[in-house]
């Protein structure tokens, strides 16, 4: 299957609304996604400015504000003003992307899983929600069990009764 053909498989199944949140979720990703990578173009030309300018002695590449991975900011840090550490740093967000594809994307695709919420989480919600990126991968793995310990919380407190003291509390009385 083609690219064009799979992309109209992809636009199809989005329309139709069967699951809204993988829309919602395919737009979150789409917007966050097109905004890194406006700023990370932003950065490269005003980068590539400054290393043209005879007045700039040293250009030097903002990490500040962007949504990439931390692994991005950290190997452009090693050295900021050098274009050899940002192209390592552009090859390694580019494998991270691969990688996302490989073990999020196609792997809720092949198991009928909700493939853009969970792209979605693990490429964004370190950013969107403040918390360390492990948290969400973690999540992915385990989410059998994660959801099924869920839905047991869930249950159990639909069937609790304040009348009716749990086991624990009968035997301290």
């Amino acid at each position: 299957m083609s690219f064009k053909e799979e992309l109209k498989k992809e636009k199809t199944d989005l329309l139709k609304n069967k699951r809204p949140y993988e829309t919602a979720a395919f737009i979150i990703f789409a917007v966050l996604f097109l905004q890194q990578i406006s700023i990370l173009l932003y950065r490269i030309f005003d980068f590539i400015k400054d290393a043209a300018d005879p007045a700039i002695s040293t250009p030097w590449f903002s990490t500040g504000n962007i949504t990439t991975p931390g692994f991005f900011a950290r190997i452009v840090t090693i050295d900021s003003s050098k274009a050899i550490f940002l192209i390592l740093a552009f090859l390694a967000l580019i494998l991270w992307y691969g990688l996302i594809y490989l073990l999020v994307f196609r792997y809720c695709q092949k198991h009928g899983y909700a493939k853009w919420t969970w792209t979605t989480l693990v490429v964004f919600g370190p950013t969107i929600f403040l918390i360390p990126p492990y948290i969400f991968f973690i999540v992915f793995v385990f989410r059998p069990y994660f959801f099924r310990f869920i839905k047991r919380v869930v249950s159990e407190y639909k069937k609790y009764d304040e009348s009716v003291p749990f086991q624990e509390e009968e035997e301290n009385s």
